[in-house]
């Protein structure tokens, strides 16, 4: 239970025993105006202007507080809402900001990935290359391999 909650009940605890009180005061009072001839019509009659004043103020008290809570009750939901509006913009506009840093970074990094299918590209042709070399290298041995085994055929036949 919130300290708000516990407040309030103990308002409306007190306004009700305050109002069980004053209806109490009210019962005696009416028991008194029986009783007028033995005090006095005035008497019972001030008493009464009296009662009906303390009953009229503690009415008059009550909806003040409850305007006064009412307009607290307005200003906090403003608040609130005021609160919520700002964070929703502040959070667009983190979500904006991250898309364009994500969009900077990107467009930075395209050098690099320039750079990266360059060297990759640079690796393909000398790997062709070299292939390419052995391959002739290759076909040089073969062939001085294959001029090697005639001659030393024709060397033996002569």
């Amino acid at each position: 239970m919130t300290n708000e909650t516990q407040k309030l009940e103990k308002a409306e605890k007190e306004w009700a025993d305050l109002q069980r009180d004053l209806d109490t005061l009210g019962e005696q009072l009416n028991s008194l105006r029986e009783h007028t001839a033995a005090l006095g019509g005035t008497v019972v009659a001030d008493m009464e202007s009296r009662f009906q004043d303390v009953r009229a103020h503690a009415l008059g008290f009550r909806s003040a507080t409850e305007e006064q809570f009412e307009a607290l009750r307005k200003l906090a939901m403003e608040q609130a809402a005021h609160t919520q509006s700002t964070l929703t913009e502040t959070g667009m506009k983190s979500a904006e900001m991250a898309k364009d840093t994500a969009r900077q970074m990107w467009d930075r990094a395209e050098p690099l990935r320039q750079g990266a299918q360059e060297v990759g590209q640079g690796f393909v042709r000398a790997w062709s290359e070299i292939a390419a070399s052995f391959g002739k290298a290759a076909e040089k041995v073969q062939s001085e391999g294959d001029k090697a085994a005639t001659g030393e055929e024709n060397h033996k036949a002569g």
